[in-house]
């Protein structure tokens, strides 16, 4: 006890700081520890008269920084600044829209540090534990704030882009505050560990009635892996585009037998895709788009009931190539199962 007290007091002067608990000290280490490895993203967007785009990111390896895929979309002449004002040029290695991310490649400069990712899963992270965040909101720092971990759950606000994030089945949200320049920020727990990546704020600036939200590190340091290794995600991917079943007229439901709105219906099925492969079937339309006869309609996935098609997206990309999924479709007034072998992305993905 003795040598843990010593250790607590030498750490308290080395702060420099009038730390007076335990807790304290921790958030202030990690901060310090994060501060050189995390980055400012900007980049000029390729449309005329508009102002530059600023983000935030973090080394994962010496030459790799995260960042959200929101935040380079459509930009040229990224460049990536240290919290010590030095700027170095950055590129573009990989990107995963799926779950808005973004690799890049940082030219000139091996990094001073890099941010481990936690190996926690995040469903086993605890609701109410301290969390860190370091970036660069409105372009100005780095500046860390802090707050707790308030919830673990899907995102029921709509995107302004559906595509972008479609695939994140569950984020971390907090009430760090947060806002524009935040994105792609870590958040950090108070071992210095990468828990998440901060994606968005809903509802105004996070501690000004908005919430933080953040994409799991879980999640994430799987995305590295792929993007490295094969350039692309490899996650679960159905092949077909979907239409949710309250998007639908519910006469044409009633016609086929169906009684609720919950499911989607596939619309159009890619060719050599999953769905192709399990023989899913696309709807009827007419040379003008209008529907003249129902797809297939996914009711579950693996026997987990789905509500939406943004539900089926999220359940089919927890799984890797190889892996063997079961879809309950109706077809034709009855109910049926087909199983589904994912398969690797083509590289347009």
């Amino acid at each position: 006890m003795r040598l843990v007290l010593a250790a607590l007091l030498l750490s308290l002067l080395a702060l420099g700081q009038r730390l007076v608990s335990p807790e304290e000290v921790a958030r202030s280490q990690v901060i310090q520890r994060a501060l050189p490895a995390v980055v400012r993203v900007q980049g000029s967007p390729t449309a005329p008269g508009e102002n530059q785009v600023v983000g935030t990111g973090f080394f994962v390896s010496p030459f790799r920084v995260v960042t959200n895929y929101h935040v380079v979309q459509g930009l040229t002449e990224l460049t990536v600044r240290l919290t010590d004002g030095r700027t170095f040029p950055a590129e573009r290695f990989a990107v995963d829209p799926g779950i808005d991310l973004a690799l890049l490649t940082v030219r000139g400069l091996q990094a001073p540090r890099v941010l481990a990712f936690s190996k926690t899963p995040s469903t086993s992270l605890p609701l109410g534990m301290g969390v860190v965040v370091v970036g660069f909101p409105f372009g100005q720092g780095p500046l860390a704030s802090y707050g707790i971990l308030s919830g673990i759950g899907p995102l029921e606000v709509p995107s302004p882009d559906p595509s972008v994030g479609a695939e994140v089945g569950e984020y971390l949200f907090t009430d760090a505050p947060l806002t524009v320049g935040n994105s792609g920020s870590p958040l950090l727990n108070l071992q210095g560990e990468v828990i998440g990546v901060v994606a968005d704020v809903i509802g105004g600036p996070s501690g000004v009635g908005g919430i933080g939200v953040a994409i799991p590190a879980d999640l994430v340091a799987q995305s590295v892996q792929d993007l490295e290794r094969f350039g692309i995600p490899q996650r679960g991917w159905l092949g077909a585009s979907l239409v949710s079943l309250d998007e639908l007229p519910p006469v044409l439901l009633r016609a086929v037998g169906l009684t609720t709105a919950q499911g989607a219906m596939v619309d159009r099925v890619d060719p050599g895709s999953p769905a192709a492969r399990a023989g899913l079937r696309g709807a009827q339309r007419d040379a003008q788009g209008r529907l003249l006869a129902l797809g297939d309609v996914i009711l579950a996935v693996n026997g987990k009931a789905v509500k939406d098609k943004a539900e089926v997206v999220r359940l089919i990309a927890r799984y890797r190539p190889g892996d063997r999924v079961r879809l309950t479709l109706w077809r034709e007034g009855r109910r049926l199962e087909v199983t589904l072998t994912m398969v690797a992305r083509p590289a347009s993905r």
